[in-house]
């Protein structure tokens, strides 16, 4: 997701992951693919992003804690997952409630699976 994000043409791409070097590891990697994007490691705090995508797997478990500051979300934002089911994942929800446009996790894989079609020339 952020590769084809970087290679969308953004400007500034926040990559936020379970431990920092983590996240430090995937900008260098698209740093060095993209060389054009301003790319920097984040945390928790969603503000100032138009866009948040969760890549992770937290929210399918009901336990699941959220995976950033949700209280931070401001109607200005997209907010998009990558999880199937729940098909409204706490963050979703949250999402939502703050008057966010939300993008489910289905339409995701569907997209991407056209998206592989294609390369694969079936």
């Amino acid at each position: 997701i952020a590769f084809a994000l970087a290679a969308s043409g953004i400007s500034h791409l926040t990559i936020a992951n379970r431990t920092r070097a983590k996240a430090q590891d995937l900008c260098d990697r698209i740093a060095a693919a993209h060389p054009g994007v301003s790319i920097s490691p984040g945390g928790e705090d969603p503000s100032g992003h138009d866009i948040v995508v969760n890549g992770t797997s937290l929210g399918m478990k009901p336990d699941d804690p959220l995976p950033l500051d949700a209280a931070r979300l401001d109607a200005s934002m997209v907010v998009a997952e990558i999880i199937m089911e729940p098909e409204i994942t706490p963050l979703l929800a949250r999402a939502r409630d703050a008057g966010c446009c939300i993008h489910l996790g289905r339409p995701m894989l569907e997209h991407q699976l056209e998206l592989m079609a294609d390369f694969f020339g079936l």
